[in-house]
């Protein structure tokens, strides 16, 4: 499989983040080769996504400090009015067209577009609606975590339910 070369500036999404606050090994290895190549980041609105799922976790102070902690090492992006105007935009066209768009992703994606970065997540769907925005899957089961070629990273999900964002660590 051809890979893509390391983006410069990542965002990473709830989906990668949590595998990571959970200790998988892949999303271990992917956030360790990132690191070494790239710009990481998170946006405001995946924050809020991994400190809700702390506070609904059954170790809710354990889980607080992992999400503190990672969020010391990553830049946070936030929603500011050129991203409000944006999704705006692109919800508007979406609705137009007749498709939806879950407002989370559709504000996760416009602020990547804004500020420039590529998304890396495991949950494509609506993010792949989204104009201008540069996707990134994670190689599945991949022992070094190779990036797919854009034909396999734009190929439907076998098993959306698969690729939903757990909220809930432990």
């Amino acid at each position: 499989m051809d890979s893509l070369e390391v983006p410069n500036r990542v965002i990473l999404d709830s989906s990668v983040i949590i595998g990571l606050l959970r200790n998988k090994p892949e999303e271990v290895r992917l956030i360790r080769e990132l690191e070494a190549k790239a710009e990481l980041a998170t946006t405001t609105i995946n924050t809020f996504e991994v400190y809700y799922g702390a506070y609904r976790s059954r170790m809710i102070q354990r889980n607080l400090v992992s999400v503190k902690g990672f969020l010391s090492i990553v830049e946070l992006l936030a929603f500011d009015e050129g991203v409000a105007e944006l999704a705006g935009q692109v919800l508007a066209e979406l609705e137009s067209e007749g498709q939806g768009v879950d407002m989370r992703d559709l504000f996760i994606g416009c602020i990547a577009v804004s500020k420039g970065f590529t998304l890396v997540t495991h949950n494509k769907e609506d993010f792949m609606r989204i104009p201008k925005l540069h996707v990134v899957l994670p190689a599945p089961h991949a022992t070094n975590h190779s990036f797919p070629s854009r034909k396999d990273a734009n190929k439907p999900s076998q098993n959306s339910k698969e690729n939903e964002t757990a909220h809930k660590y432990t």
